[in-house]
């Protein structure tokens, strides 16, 4: 919790507008809302490039290639994991995941030998910056 109390006499605005700024940090839903959304569109983006963001996703291999009849999309045969996506937003935090029970697989750094690491979400440093001018803009501006 974040509290300040002072008295000045004669200047009840200021302290008005103190108050206020005081609010926007202990309330950060608008914010972490948006950011949120950013690492969304992120995600979306990954699908649609196949990995483009983290560098490309390791194509299929050849058996299911000739399984499926295609080599495209990746990871997008059903639309189920693309569509699994799902943002929770509090006052003071913002929570990004999916609930396909196999994205932890495609997220992991952990030596494989089956399944290739093909990660979905993840913090590109674009996206960082505009996460920071969210904060920056809501933080001075108000939303």
């Amino acid at each position: 919790m974040f509290e300040l109390s002072f008295k000045i006499e004669g200047v009840q605005e200021l302290h008005r507008v103190l108050m206020a700024e005081v609010g926007k940090v202990e309330n950060m839903t608008e914010p972490l809302r948006r950011s949120g959304q950013l690492v969304l569109a992120d995600v979306q983006e990954n699908f649609r490039t196949e990995g483009g963001l983290v560098g490309g996703w390791v194509p299929l291999a050849p058996g299911t290639v000739k399984q499926r009849g295609s080599a495209n999309p990746i990871l997008q045969r059903t639309g189920a994991y693309k569509g699994s996506f799902t943002q929770h937003v509090t006052r003071k935090s913002t929570t990004i995941s999916s609930f396909a029970p196999y994205h932890k697989y495609h997220q992991s750094l952990l030596p494989r030998s089956r399944l290739p690491r093909r990660p979905t979400l993840a913090l590109v440093e674009r996206t960082r910056q505009n996460i920071v001018e969210v904060f920056n803009k809501y933080l001075r501006f108000g939303s």
